[in-house]
């Protein structure tokens, strides 16, 4: 059976969230922790954290899994698309955003032993999660691989 089966259970309290044909997307604009360089926060969230939990996120159907890095070098960037309507620089770290056909799949995940014993207390090495924000909001894409997505 496929960890990420429709007919599992799904545990008492649990909200399902899924309509058909669409995704859901977890956002957290992430903080670093204080002690560490945006070099040293970037390293280990692309080639730690993302090696230790991408497999699992594959093997419970996560659709996707991004990180967007917000650093002392790409900040500055903004100014080059500033228009007086979006102008304020956002102080997060990084987002991250997880997609995936339905909510009781990343939350079959983070009740996985390895996810419990090697992932999440890797989240103290890096992460502010005191600062740290999180939203959970329906997935939207509208120009992938520069093409016009359809959707009739």
């Amino acid at each position: 059976m496929s960890p990420h089966n429709d007919t599992q259970e799904i545990s008492e309290g649990t909200t399902h969230l899924s309509r058909p044909n669409t995704l859901i997307c977890l956002t957290i604009t992430a903080f670093k922790k204080a002690s560490l360089s945006d070099e040293a926060y970037r390293h280990h969230m692309t080639k730690v954290h993302a090696k230790l939990v991408s497999p699992l996120m594959e093997e419970y159907g996560i659709v996707r899994y991004t990180m967007t890095h917000n650093t002392k070098e790409t900040r500055p960037m903004l100014h080059q698309l500033y228009d007086p309507q979006f102008s304020k620089l956002s102080e997060y770290d990084c987002i991250v955003q997880f997609v995936f056909k339905d909510i009781i799949d990343f939350q079959r995940m983070k009740a996985d032993p390895y996810f419990l014993e090697k992932v999440a207390p890797d989240h103290v090495r890096f992460a502010d999660t005191e600062r740290s924000t999180m939203t959970v909001g329906y997935f939207e894409e509208f120009v992938s691989d520069g093409k016009v997505v359809s959707k009739d």
